[in-house]
């Protein structure tokens, strides 16, 4: 963010919380919707990863028991249907990203 913002803020004695909601949240929002969309992308891989682990329910677990009865067709089933959601996580947050960006 360039200097020359917080210049003219000070100049206009704005407070901190315009400062705040005028000046730094949407210089900082498009860095904070980066971090949210990799981050739900490697939550996404450990929640499947971890219901491989822990057994039980999930699109995970259900891979690992097609794995272990040898049923290929489902888990390329499983799998399409991993990314699938995986692209629909990563849209959403495109979109909120385009929604709320500042120019």
């Amino acid at each position: 963010m360039p200097q020359d913002y917080l210049n003219v803020a000070r100049v206009l004695n704005l407070s901190e919380w315009k400062v705040f909601s005028k000046i730094l949240f949407p210089a900082v929002l498009p860095y904070m919707l980066t971090g949210v969309r990799l981050s739900i992308g490697v939550a996404w891989l450990v929640i499947v990863a971890a219901e491989m682990l822990t057994g039980g329910v999930g699109l995970g677990f259900w891979i690992w028991d097609e794995w272990n009865n040898l049923k290929v067709e489902n888990i390329l089933i499983a799998i399409l249907v991993i990314g699938v959601i995986g692209l629909a996580l990563e849209q959403l947050l495109l979109v909120a990203a385009k929604r709320w960006q500042y120019d």
